[in-house]
């Protein structure tokens, strides 16, 4: 039985190419930081080949912490995941631009109500699994910074912890969280594969 590939982290220059004309490298800037990781070829048919960008660091709380080694790459992804899960959905625009009935936008107006209910649901069982998994107050230090996108001072303040010492607190206990969801995803997925 084939082994499943494992991801590789953006940060892992393994293999990857440095394209000559610099395309995907922009200019170092002062004022934004970066650093230099790989990715898959976007003009790759296979999609197999990566070559060398420039990643900007501070796009959120779980880049720069994976830029900085601070958090292993299955944590960064399950931080991710999080992220996309607590991801508000797109909303559906009301206007009739088609020329259609306007029966079609209020059935569109209704899915949109389901499918706003049938989120809030998952979002609930999410944060009850969270919950589960780390308890309570590191289940909403995890909702606040990566569904709400909190920094680790405002997350400090909001638990009475603020100023320089409390902020490395909260940042600490932030990466353990991240790492005990990943191990409990991993024991889940172990548990599977040795049932079948």
């Amino acid at each position: 039985m084939a082994q499943p590939r494992k991801a590789v982290s953006r940060y892992n220059m393994l293999g990857a190419v440095h394209v000559p004309d610099e395309l995907g490298r922009p200019p170092a800037s002062v004022h934004v930081r970066t650093r230099v990781g790989a990715v898959i070829d976007p003009y790759d048919p296979d999609g197999k080949s990566r070559i060398a960008v420039r990643i900007n660091r501070c796009v959120d709380v779980l880049e720069d912490e994976r830029a900085h080694k601070r958090i292993s790459e299955a944590a960064y992804r399950e931080g991710r995941a999080l992220m996309r899960l607590f991801e508000p959905a797109t909303a559906m625009g009301s206007t009739n631009w088609a020329g259609t009935s306007r029966v079609d936008a209020w059935v569109a107006k209704e899915l949109s109500v389901i499918r706003g209910i049938d989120r809030a649901r998952a979002i609930t069982a999410l944060k009850g699994w969270l919950r589960h998994e780390l308890g309570a107050i590191d289940a909403n230090l995890v909702v606040r910074i990566v569904g709400e996108g909190k920094s680790y001072a405002e997350a400090a303040a909001l638990q009475g912890k603020a100023g320089d010492r409390g902020m490395r607190y909260i940042a600490a206990r932030f990466r353990d969280a991240l790492e005990a969801l990943a191990e409990a995803k991993a024991a889940v997925g172990a548990e599977r594969k040795r049932r079948t």
